[in-house]
């Protein structure tokens, strides 16, 4: 259904919501605003909400788009926090991207809430 991003300036976090079930396409335009945006507010902080995400991009989707932010030289230092969805199969692709990404030496986590999220997000 779709994805808003912006800029919180307290937290110095760029906030990404997804809801409903996104497309492959969608999801690359999400995660290219969160970087360009990231870029310019001079952040490497990520809070991706996916709580009201219904579905979204395979694995192999996933994958490519690690790769793809690798390749583009998103910087090791970048931290994300992801709240997971309530549908479990949502979840695991969730986990997946969680996966992939920490094999690239991002440090990336889930929780089950956006408290525990923006807590551990706000001491790195």
């Amino acid at each position: 259904m779709g994805w808003e991003t912006s800029y919180v300036r307290d937290q110095d976090v760029v906030l990404s919501v997804y809801t409903g079930a996104i497309s492959p396409d969608e999801f690359q335009a999400a995660v290219m605003s969160a970087t360009s945006m990231a870029r310019q507010n001079g952040t490497r902080k990520y809070l991706t909400d996916c709580s009201g995400l219904a579905g979204g991009p395979s694995i192999v989707d996933l994958y490519n788009m690690a790769k793809l932010l690798e390749a583009t030289g998103l910087d090791r230092g970048t931290c994300e926090a992801i709240v997971l969805p309530q549908l479990n199969a949502a979840a695991d692709e969730i986990r997946f991207w969680e996966t992939t990404c920490r094999n690239r030496g991002y440090a990336v986590q889930v929780f089950d809430t956006l408290a525990k999220a923006t807590a551990w997000l706000a001491g790195h």
